[in-house]
């Protein structure tokens, strides 16, 4: 009678077990509070390092306006002609006070180059920034399947513990009376500790993965994070050609090259408009003081006591001297346009060529990714059905038949064993091709440049 009731427990506790866990499998999980798109908005807000490329894509937006602007005039102060010997300003005739003023001008053409270079450049850094945002929607939404699959993991290995607990009392109880060998109770705890390793090192994993995503959002590494909900497959329905054309009218690191190109071109023109001279205007003007000039003239002088006489004198007047107006214009000569202008042309010519080569390996790789990301889905998408239609129920089909084999002697406790941990495997084998899955298009909306699903 104790036999009996002991087999009755044990197969109503893997019932219960296989009847909870397989439906748990597909069912979504109420009450969640982890959200993706919470998380991603969050992480565009609040990372420091998109943060950081924002701020400098925002930076060289301010350069167009200032390469475009004029060199800043120059006034020069200052005395001409002055005589050392007694630096008297009104001694000599070409002695000046002079204050002159320079003006650079480039040619026509010149700054609206210096402009738009600086202009695509900015562009560039811009689409930086935005190639930034998606490799960070990237790391999130992994980080995020990551710990689902974590959390699964950690749930049906607890649940697979705690059957393995019953199946340690069950091997002991029918070792105690006769019915059972000691093997089975060896095997059943070798299994059951390898059970609480696996737990372990899920934990260890599971603190790692909520790190790096509270590091993502730019939180404290140790803040509480909840669980997320279960997840179902991503309906997907793009095909190739789509979104190869799609990639290249959005992905912003192909945007990014083709700026740079831009930019590399109008530098190629103003290195060769560097051939010609610039300007540069001077207008002086030159103070002068008037001389002093001297002149005999008549006066009546009367001494005390005598008759007045008219006598010649010298009197002190001014003389006018005009001031000086000068006006010069100077420009450069380009002597060693052979080790320099010329030089600078060939330089940007390759560069040109170098963004140009590095936007098509880009551009093949794009495609390439594509491509392999597709086969991925594919082979995911054929894989969760395998799973869900038949490798699952199979197995646990198999369950099923090894207990009943059991319970009439047929089947060892072995057998048994190799059939619970075969189920519990292909378990988490599930969880973790439909974590994949997301991942996969999660990369595949990194290498578009755009949010898809």
């Amino acid at each position: 009678m104790r036999k009996k009731l002991i087999i009755s427990a044990f197969f109503l506790f893997i019932f219960l077990f296989l009847t909870i866990s397989i439906s748990s499998i597909f069912a979504q999980t109420e009450g969640e509070t982890l959200k993706l798109d919470q998380l991603i908005e969050e992480a565009l807000n609040d990372n420091p390092e998109l943060k950081a490329a924002r701020d400098r894509a925002n930076a060289y937006h301010e350069r167009p306006s200032q390469v475009s602007s004029l060199e800043d005039p120059r006034i020069t102060l200052g005395f001409s002609n002055l005589p050392v010997d007694d630096f008297d300003f009104n001694k000599q005739e070409m002695t000046q006070k002079v204050i002159s003023l320079s003006q650079e001008i480039p040619l026509p053409g010149i700054l609206s180059l210096k402009r738009e270079s600086a202009a695509q450049e900015a562009n560039a850094m811009e689409k930086r920034a935005r190639e930034l945002e998606s490799i960070l929607i990237k790391k999130v939404k992994k980080a995020y399947y990551n710990l689902y699959f974590i959390n699964k993991a950690i749930d049906i290995t607890e649940t697979n513990q705690g059957l393995l607990e019953k199946f340690v009392e069950i091997t002991k109880t029918k070792y105690s009376v006769g019915k059972g060998i000691q093997q089975d109770v060896l095997k059943a705890q070798v299994e059951l500790s390898k059970i609480e390793e696996k737990i372990i090192d899920l934990e260890q994993k599971k603190a790692t993965i909520k790190a790096e995503l509270n590091t993502l959002l730019n939180r404290p590494q140790e803040e509480f994070l909840p669980d997320p909900p279960n997840i179902k497959k991503t309906t997907f329905t793009h095909n190739l050609e789509a979104l190869q054309k799609l990639a290249e009218e959005t992905r912003p690191a192909l945007k990014d090259v083709e700026h740079l190109i831009k930019s590399r071109e109008a530098a190629y023109q103003l290195a060769k408009k560097d051939y010609l001279p610039s300007l540069t205007f001077t207008a002086s003007y030159g103070q002068r003081d008037n001389r002093l000039r001297s002149r005999p003239v008549r006066a009546t002088v009367t001494p005390v006591g005598g008759e007045p006489n008219e006598v010649s004198v010298l009197s002190a007047t001014d003389r006018d001297r005009p001031d000086f107006f000068s006006f010069m214009v100077g420009f450069k000569v380009p002597l060693w346009f052979h080790s320099k202008q010329s030089r600078k042309v060939r330089e940007n010519l390759t560069l040109i060529s170098e963004a140009k080569a590095r936007h098509e390996a880009l551009k093949n790789e794009i495609f390439f990714g594509i491509k392999d990301i597709l086969e991925k889905e594919m082979r995911g998408s054929k894989l969760i059905e395998l799973y869900q239609n038949d490798i699952i129920p199979q197995a646990k089909a198999s369950l099923e038949s090894a207990m009943a084999g059991y319970e009439v002697g047929n089947v060892d406790f072995i057998t048994l064993l190799d059939n619970q941990l075969t189920l519990f495997n292909y378990r988490l084998s599930y969880h973790q091709v439909l974590t994949d899955y997301q991942k996969d298009l999660a990369e595949l909306e990194a290498v578009v440049g755009k949010r898809l699903f």
